[in-house]
């Protein structure tokens, strides 16, 4: 081998790395990851906010109003103590009112906001619009939050950065409607490099934002898995047996029972929802058994919500694990829906009596 091709093949080893590299950050500048599941996470969080204000609205009044045992002064008491009492204490304190007209006027926008983020109408004002006030609806309940109420906090800040509106929206059906036949270049008020740059900065946010909820999904399982390995009932096998037997978690009483009288399938149960939370961040990543760790979240969280009385954890937790879906995914889906309602149906045929039934077999053979 001569020098020249000698160095020629160290600066092509040198440069495969490199070059890879490069090739991916422009894929992450040029190319959306997932529109499809970040149109699904949109509709998912935007729909189980709206059933949980729809559900709530009873007892709103107690929870985040007027008559809520959080009274004003000891709010104020509260953002002192935790030091939220900054620039932005009048957003937390936005549902702190003595006035009910007030405080269901907010509540009526919420309820606006959270529908038309589900429907994808001017996508990119409503998340805004819709993450404003759930942060005030969380720093409002924050003495009687759950796992359900973080969740649909965080992932409403990650949704910010996404483009979530592209499909399965309003705005998407009124870009079709609206879109032409290209005709030579098209004008751009501020320049093609502009428009440019601002593309490729809107799927830069938007793949920071996909990667951020798939992380926070990953540390919820890693750490959720961290915590239950500490506990003695945990490693045991018994965890399961208490938590069907508790009565603030149990649904269906008899189905609890039942599963805590089986002490076997109980402990394979909970050993399964340790290794399969611990072993998700890694799984997750590859082609053959992603699909399989997500059935058996799935069906850890339809578990959960069932026999726990957890629906709205377990929904918002659901909503998350659509982040590792692949774009094919959504794709088989859509035909699969798409043929299945294209299907011609046949009407069920009169009876025919016997007669004409023969008469019609005369004309065809004649024919």
């Amino acid at each position: 081998m001569t020098v020249r091709a000698a160095l020629a093949l160290g600066r092509d080893a040198a440069g495969g790395p490199l070059r890879q590299v490069a090739a991916t950050a422009r894929k992450l500048t040029l190319q959306p990851l997932a529109p499809y599941s970040a149109a699904a996470i949109r509709i998912g969080l935007g729909g189980l906010y709206l059933i949980h204000l729809l559900r709530e609205s009873v007892r709103a009044d107690r929870l985040w109003g007027p008559g809520s045992p959080f009274t004003a002064d000891l709010f104020a008491r509260t953002l002192e103590a935790r030091g939220w009492d900054g620039p932005f204490s009048w957003w937390y304190s936005l549902l702190v009112t003595d006035s009910a007209l007030v405080f269901w006027a907010w509540y009526g926008l919420a309820i606006v906001a959270s529908a038309l983020l589900m429907l994808g109408w001017r996508t990119r004002a409503t998340t805004v619009v819709f993450w404003f006030l759930v942060v005030a609806f969380y720093i409002r309940g924050s003495m009687a939050n759950s796992g359900w109420a973080l969740l649909s906090l965080l992932f409403a800040n990650y949704l910010l950065f996404v483009a979530s509106g592209r499909h399965w929206s309003l705005d998407a059906r009124r870009r079709a409607r609206r879109q032409k036949p290209a005709t030579g270049s098209r004008f751009v008020f501020w320049g093609e490099e502009t428009e440019e740059l601002r593309r490729r900065l809107v799927t830069v946010l938007h793949n920071g934002g996909m990667a951020m909820i798939a992380l926070q999904v990953m540390v919820i399982y890693g750490s959720a898995a961290m915590y239950k390995i500490q506990g003695e009932s945990w490693r045991n096998g018994t965890a399961l047996y208490y938590s069907m037997m508790y009565d603030d978690f149990s649904t269906f009483p008899e189905l609890s029972a039942w599963i805590a009288g089986h002490g076997t399938f109980a402990a394979l149960m909970a050993y399964l929802t340790v290794f399969s939370q611990m072993l998700f961040p890694a799984l997750v990543f590859n082609r053959r058994l992603k699909y399989c760790i997500l059935v058996v979240m799935l069906t850890t969280h339809i578990g959960i919500g069932v026999l726990m009385a957890l629906p709205m954890f377990s929904a918002i937790t659901i909503v998350g694990d659509l982040v590792f879906l692949p774009t094919t995914f959504w794709l088989a889906a859509s035909r699969l829906v798409r043929t299945a309602r294209a299907a011609p149906q046949e009407e069920p045929r009169a009876p025919v009596p016997p007669a004409r039934e023969a008469a019609d077999a005369g004309v065809g053979s004649s024919a």
